[in-house]
């Protein structure tokens, strides 16, 4: 249930944040630099929509695997970004070749606002996961089978055995 709220709630913001950012882009463009305005704007924030929804899922996967496994798991979709990232603008630059330097001043644009989302919403996850797990770990403490009773004792029925 945990994790279903948590990649409802990314995947809103992820839309929210690049419908936000993709007319801001645009109304700039249209309004200020009309002639630097290219073709394939519109794939710029697709890409990291479409990559936002990957990271999520690698998330959803990690988490049902393991919690250790997050913080790698966040590294990875980073590293994966930057190589996709970079491929993306050398394929752009040397296979279009149109309005390059606009191509990647938006695209170098887009990807910091995605990566200080993606690492802003991680570090809040990061920090309701640890005090979900202190919360569970406290209530395991105070139910334990072992908790010492009123009079200081360990709970045991018959001192003399400990059982």
């Amino acid at each position: 249930m945990f994790l279903l709220t948590v990649k409802k709630k990314f995947v809103k913001e992820l839309t929210v944040i690049g419908i936000i950012l993709t007319a801001l882009v645009a109304v700039v463009y249209h309004l200020f630099i009309p002639d630097r305005y290219f073709l394939w704007f519109p794939a710029i924030p697709i890409f990291f929509y479409l990559f936002g929804l990957f990271y999520i899922e690698m998330f959803a996967f990690n988490y049902r695997q393991g919690v250790q496994k997050i913080a790698m798991t966040y590294l990875v979709c980073k590293a994966l970004k930057f190589i996709l990232s970079a491929m993306v603008l050398i394929f752009y630059g040397f296979v279009i070749g149109h309005e390059v330097v606009a191509f990647m001043v938006t695209f170098i644009f887009f990807y910091f606002a995605f990566l200080i989302f993606e690492t802003r919403f991680f570090l809040l996850f990061e920090a309701k996961l640890k005090l979900r797990q202190k919360r569970n770990d406290e209530k395991n403490t105070v139910h334990s089978d072992y908790a010492v009773t009123a009079d200081g004792g360990s709970g045991c029925h018959d001192a003399g055995t400990g059982r």
